[in-house]
């Protein structure tokens, strides 16, 4: 079955007489979350995960996706013509490029919505082989692609629940420019724009997109910032902005200004800024390129964020425990429910239990069930949707943006009627023994996720197991639930450098097992890095829990539980209890207290 907007694009390069077109699943502000009107690479293959890159010779596309994403590709993807390539880094990409096109080819990237990092670290290995990338308005790959008008709410966050005022904030950026000896700080980047002047959207149309962060740009200088934002503001929102240094200047004018910016030296982090960005200071001005001054400061949570993520994660554990025994109900009673379903009443029990305090899912629900649960960014639709019944286990992945906070959080369940069979208890109880092992850990100042990350994977190293994702990613403030700069994982990070832990940051904690076609298994707490000791060795820190939700006892197999961590289980159970009991009625209650009832201890 071959897609129709994908021939077209072989004829235009054709007659455009260019030997390929490299695209992302990406946005001008390279947000991680690409809204489905503007995803060309989905409008070309029909993948619909969020995380990918295409690559469009004559005849044939090669569709770049990592671990994560292979068996979704593979199911989703009808068009022979289109080639699913397993990747593990940029390198991957541009090596495979290279032994597919043959020298003096030349690739047409469209420039808006490409990562500069990436497209520069790509062309480092392809200039080796003689191969051209060359920026390109996108024109064909535009066209299919239409605007779509949305229906929002611009609001300020509660400044009860931030440590810092916008005005510190920019004053903090103007110093940082300062002592970089640069003009100008210029970034694309959401998470910062958002970090930076306290404004967030809310859909006044739920469902129509579930991104909380304006679309905007932002050029700061060494006395104040100048916000290009794409939604109208009212009068109050930019009066609030101007009290904090920030002008509000119209979003279209901002490449006309960039043109204006000339020999000055402009800092910029290449991860933050796209493809023609880059172009256009590059030709004008003397570039600092560097890691974000607001990267790190941006992960540090003050004390008022700590107290409104505690907050909304109390919210979000009664709402996802009221969920996942009325989905189980469901399941066991004549009335089968499908994944959708599911999906809409964890969503639903978010909006009831927090009210107006719910914006909206900080990602898309994942409600996965059975081998379904094997494709790690699963997403059930009204149309494929699997009808959910009582003989495997159903994984959902969610969360939640509040007017205080964001939760990210993964439970898998058994929705057997009798006892789960003894191979998926034994699965199930080594990835909760991951996920405690990490949570318990306690370390020194100066260890890195990547050093972090084996403590989690051990135990499941030792029978030859693994998984391919990260074990961890930091969670933004009423942002994008993933942020850097820290992460545990495998490998280096883009923010390598700086991805020491940090007191006050937050982090998911999150292993799993995935075995194709059959079932997949993951289980996900956030988790808060605290100072917990010093002495003359230094400085030790530790995590708490502020994910609230049992797990589902009857998928721990006791006679796999590591006999240290029983302790630390046993402590997490009687805390969930101690937190939900009151917020639950009686029934399930009654279900609460079996789930975290204690183990025994040796």
């Amino acid at each position: 079955m071959e897609n129709k907007n994908l021939t077209t694009i072989f004829e235009y390069i054709k007659r455009k007489k260019n030997d390929a077109y490299y695209v992302s699943i990406s946005n001008e502000h390279l947000y991680e979350f690409t809204e489905s009107f503007e995803n060309i690479v989905m409008k070309l293959t029909d993948f619909v995960g969020d995380t990918g890159s295409l690559l469009i010779s004559k005849n044939v596309a090669y569709l770049y996706v990592d671990g994560r994403f292979v068996i979704e590709a593979k199911k989703e993807i009808k068009d022979k013509r289109i080639k699913v390539v397993k990747i593990t880094s940029l390198a991957d990409i541009a090596w495979h490029i290279s032994k597919k096109l043959k020298p003096l080819s030349k690739i047409a990237v469209c420039d808006r919505i490409e990562s500069s990092y990436k497209i520069l670290k790509m062309k480092e290995i392809l200039d080796d082989n003689n191969i051209k990338i060359f920026p390109d308005g996108g024109s064909a790959l535009k066209r299919l692609c239409k605007e779509k008008k949305l229906n929002v709410e611009i609001f300020k966050l509660d400044r009860k629940y931030q440590t810092k005022t916008p005005k510190t904030k920019i004053k903090f950026l103007c110093d940082q420019i300062k002592k970089s000896r640069c003009d100008s700080y210029i970034t694309c980047n959401l998470e910062e724009i958002g970090y930076l002047t306290g404004l967030r959207r809310r859909m006044l149309n739920f469902g129509d997109s579930i991104k909380v962060l304006i679309d905007a740009f932002l050029i700061a200088t060494t006395k104040k910032a100048n916000l290009y934002v794409k939604e109208d503001l009212d009068d109050s929102l930019i009066g609030y902005l101007k009290k904090n240094d920030i002008i509000v200047k119209k979003y279209d004018e901002f490449y006309n200004d960039l043109t204006s910016i000339k020999n000055k030296r402009c800092y910029v982090d290449l991860k933050y800024v796209n493809f023609r960005v880059y172009m256009m200071l590059k030709k004008r001005n003397f570039l600092y390129e560097s890691n974000s001054p607001l990267i790190l400061p941006m992960s540090i949570k003050g004390r008022k964020e700590i107290e409104g993520l505690k907050k909304c994660n109390l919210i979000d554990g009664v709402a996802i425990t009221k969920a996942l025994y009325e989905i189980k109900d469901k399941v066991h009673s004549k009335k089968r429910i499908t994944e959708y379903e599911a999906k809409v009443i964890v969503d639903d029990y978010r909006k009831i239990i927090a009210k107006d305090n719910f914006i909206a899912p900080s990602f898309s629900t994942i409600v996965a069930y059975k081998e379904n649960a094997a494709i790690c960014h699963y997403e059930p639709s009204i149309s494929s949707s699997k009808k959910i019944m009582e003989d495997s286990i159903l994984l959902i992945d969610s969360g939640g943006n509040y007017l205080f906070g964001s939760t990210d959080i993964t439970r898998t369940i058994s929705l057997y009627k009798k006892k789960a069979p003894d191979l998926i208890k034994k699965h199930y109880t080594h990835v909760l023994n991951s996920m405690i092992k990490l949570s318990t850990q306690k370390f020194p100042y100066g260890i890195t996720g990547t050093e972090l990350d084996i403590i989690a994977r051990q135990n499941l190293y030792n029978l030859y197991l693994n998984f391919e994702h990260g074990t961890g990613h930091g969670i933004g403030f009423v942002s994008n639930i993933h942020e850097g700069p820290n992460r545990i994982g495998p490998g280096r990070s883009l923010h390598d450098t700086i991805n020491v832990i940090e007191e006050s940051q937050v982090v998911s904690d999150e292993p799993g097992l995935y075995f194709e076609n059959r079932y997949g298994i993951r289980i996900e707490n956030d988790l808060l890095v605290e100072k917990c000791h010093e002495n003359e060795y230094g400085s030790f820190l530790g995590f708490s829990h502020l994910t609230i939700c049992p797990f589902d006892r009857d998928l721990i197999d006791e006679k796999y539980l590591d006999k240290s961590i029983i302790k630390d289980l046993n402590k997490y159970n009687a805390f969930v209890y101690k937190k939900l009991s009151k917020r639950l009625n009686a029934k399930e209650r009654k279900r609460l207290k079996y789930d975290t009832k204690p183990f025994r201890t040796i």
